[in-house]
């Protein structure tokens, strides 16, 4: 039998690389950039490169699970999707709210941001839940899933900003619908597919902790 190896964990694992130069080949709704860099090999014993990647550069953005407890239900977005669009007849796709964070911005506050902007809705509390690389061999886009507990009782039907050309329709999905809608392959976006699988296992048992706060936030305010 094959000794067992710290790399054969089921976990992604540090690895010695050195990044060379790194330039900007163009500037567009996201930039895109070209990296030189050495890397050793998986088992230690080689160097590799010097090779070039060439990458989207978009940096950290912030995805929201909007959850409302009282109605059991996950509020999503339909909207335009230049890649559903190329690849798919179905350009208004179902996602969630999310955005990049700015510069100097707290993540938690861009997720707050980011549902406002395109719920309407504002975070009763808002919680980091996991990470996500979506796309590491295209992108460096690192991805921060938030769970918002919202009051969606009084969803607006439309949202978005006009500067930024955005036509969105909020939608109120009960959990088992959208948990049925995934497993039926009729939505593609990874987020939320990825996120509607984590909140079956998990969500509600973490939104009723992020209740409880609210709770004693409350208690201890009278």
């Amino acid at each position: 039998m094959r000794e067992s190896h710290y790399r054969d964990a089921l976990a992604d694992q540090p690895l010695d690389v050195s990044f060379e130069t790194r330039e900007r080949l163009h500037d567009g709704f996201r930039p895109f950039e070209k990296i030189t860099l050495t890397h050793r090999s998986i088992d230690g014993t080689r160097q590799i490169g010097p090779l070039s990647r060439e990458f989207i550069a978009t940096g950290s953005v912030a995805i929201v699970v909007p959850y409302d407890p009282k109605l059991d239900a996950i509020v999503v977005l339909r909207q335009f999707r230049i890649g559903a669009a190329l690849k798919t007849p179905n350009a208004a796709a179902i996602e969630l709210p999310a955005g990049l964070i700015d510069a100097g911005e707290a993540p938690d506050a861009a997720a707050a941001r980011e549902l406002l902007e395109e719920t309407g809705l504002t975070a009763l509390a808002v919680e980091r839940c996991f990470t996500m690389l979506p796309s590491p061999g295209l992108t460096d886009e690192y991805a921060l899933i938030f769970l918002a507990i919202v009051d969606a009782s009084d969803l607006s039907d439309a949202a978005g900003l006009d500067d930024e050309h955005e036509d969105i329709r909020p939608i109120l999905a009960p959990v088992s619908a959208l948990v049925e809608a995934v497993d039926e392959g009729m939505i593609e976006n990874g987020f939320v597919i990825a996120c509607t699988h984590w909140f079956a296992r998990v969500g509600r048992a973490r939104a009723a902790g992020l209740q409880a706060a609210i709770a004693l936030d409350e208690e201890s305010a009278r």
